[in-house]
């Protein structure tokens, strides 16, 4: 007996990258989505959200659409029905759903909307601030793994989630990797930044990456002189506006924008307003409500464009100062051999030392500038 493996597409955006938030579906789901959208009429959508403790960062899509939840709340009923009510006449009905172990599973909402992208919004900040009033009781990790659009008959017609990062890496035979103080903080912080769920830390990590290339700019600057090295420094990269529209980035965000420095400044209103809680500067402006679904979109927008172009900045760096840089500074470097790895183990100083903790075998120091 064969089996149909069900294949699903990014439905939108038109291009994306990995961080980005996506909406995907099967060929069939699509043709079901695409007569609700020609409709243009107000239509009726049941949101399930799946809800979790993390989001998945990597797998293909088909595996994240069919993540099962991890939620640390156990329901009495099945579905429980509750409502979250805002005053006067405002109040939304959710039905809270239960695997086979009476754990949340997910939580379902009714939207009524002209457009598929807009349920999914208006249901995203209805979900968060239900999610956010569970706070009062007891701290828990409560996120939205992925949102599921169907029709009032309850058929999936979407999924809206964050689009993945490449999910493997095959390595070996492999003698070592030599780190350097130069790069190990922008490394570090770029791993910071593709392992953040949160579109609004992401973004953060990705406009402070960015920032730190100004100073391996400069430390790469003045050692190529040094060392009489005559490669000039490779250019700030030009930005695709072709992938930042289909990203979403409507045309007032990509006016002026033709560097990853120009991006940078573009979207530092938008770090400012996660950095602080109230920005004071000029008109003081509202605090960013950061359970709304449409901000939630603008900022998984953003924070992913930037990350992409921060990496293949740093990437690029990288390969300028392995080309021209490493095999000046490895020189005296000694070469670990597995046979003697005792004479290479972490080891800890005395905290009143003031070297700092170093490899056993204490590399010569011009191996790490």
């Amino acid at each position: 007996m064969t089996h149909t493996v069900v294949e699903y597409k990014i439905l939108w955006p038109r291009h994306a990258v990995p961080g980005s938030l996506v909406v995907v579906g099967t060929i069939p789901q699509v043709e079901h989505l695409l007569r609700f959208e020609r409709a243009s009429a107000r239509t009726l959508y049941s949101v399930r959200a799946i809800i979790s403790d993390h989001i998945p960062l990597v797998g293909s899509l088909r595996e994240l659409v069919a993540t099962p939840s991890r939620c640390p709340i156990t329901l009495n009923e099945d579905p429980l029905t509750i409502y979250l009510h805002h005053g006067g006449n405002a109040a939304v009905f959710f039905d809270l759903c239960a695997d086979g172990s009476q754990a949340l599973s997910s939580i379902r909402v009714e939207v009524e909307a002209e457009a598929p992208l807009g349920a999914f919004q208006a249901a995203r900040t209805a979900l968060n601030e239900l999610l956010d009033t569970m706070m009062r009781r007891v701290w828990l990790p409560l996120v939205i793994a992925r949102l599921e659009l169907c029709d009032a008959a309850g058929a999936p017609l979407a999924y809206q989630l964050l689009l993945p990062f490449p999910s493997g890496l095959s390595m070996g035979p492999l003698g070592g990797i030599h780190q350097y103080p130069a790069l190990s903080e922008l490394e570090s912080l770029a791993r910071e930044a593709i392992c953040a769920t949160s579109p609004y830390y992401r973004l953060l990590c990705a406009h402070r990456l960015y920032e730190g290339m100004s100073n391996l700019r400069r430390w790469l600057r003045e050692t190529t002189a040094k060392l009489k090295v005559d490669a000039p420094l490779p250019k700030d990269i030009q930005i695709d506006h072709s992938l930042l529209e289909g990203l979403g980035f409507p045309a007032e965000a990509r006016a002026g924008v033709r560097t990853v420095g120009d991006l940078h400044a573009k979207l530092t209103d938008l770090r400012n307003k996660v950095a602080h809680f109230l920005v004071t500067k000029g008109e003081p402006q509202a605090p960013l409500h950061v359970s709304d679904g449409h901000t939630y979109l603008i900022f998984s927008i953003a924070g992913a464009a930037l990350l992409h172009y921060s990496f293949l900045t740093l990437r690029k760096l990288s390969m300028y100062f392995q080309q021209h840089v490493e095999s000046h500074l490895s020189m005296g470097s000694i070469l670990p051999l597995k046979e003697q790895r005792q004479r290479f183990r972490v080891v800890v100083t005395n905290p009143s030392e003031e070297a700092q903790p170093h490899a056993a075998g204490d590399a010569p120091q011009a191996a790490r500038p």
